[in-house]
């Protein structure tokens, strides 16, 4: 699994994201089952857990409009991620032991530093972090 199979796959994403992007209900449903498979597997994505938690809860702000202050392309690349971690059938399909959790990681690690300014003016505003 190389960067370029990655890119193509959060590219996908993408897409279906931008579709998600105006329909706050569906994009609830994804933000739930996300937030429902990181708790059940935190154990397994201790080393992204952080990044993960502070990804969802700028979706949430975002969605529930206490956060606007947000390109629409991160919101796009954020909500693709999560629709990768979401999809249990992705690259690496989930049920591989620790291989099936590598593919998330790989895509989150690559979302979080294309939007690293953003995440973090976020933690600030809601008090996370100091800069």
């Amino acid at each position: 699994m190389g960067e370029q199979e990655i890119r193509e796959a959060l590219a996908r994403e993408e897409r279906e994201a931008a579709r998600l992007f105006r329909h706050t209900r569906e994009t609830s449903r994804l933000l739930q089952d996300a937030v429902r498979k990181s708790e059940r597997n935190r154990n397994k994505l201790l080393s992204f857990w952080r990044d993960l938690s502070a990804l969802l809860r700028l979706l949430r702000a975002w969605k529930n409009k206490t956060y606007t202050k947000l390109p629409k392309k991160t919101i796009l690349v954020a909500l693709a991620a999560v629709i990768y971690f979401v999809d249990p059938f992705d690259l690496v399909p989930d049920v591989i032991p620790v291989l099936g959790y590598i593919d998330d990681a790989a895509v989150l690690g690559l979302v979080m530093a294309s939007i690293r300014d953003d995440l973090e003016k976020f933690q600030q505003w809601e008090g996370t972090i100091e800069l």
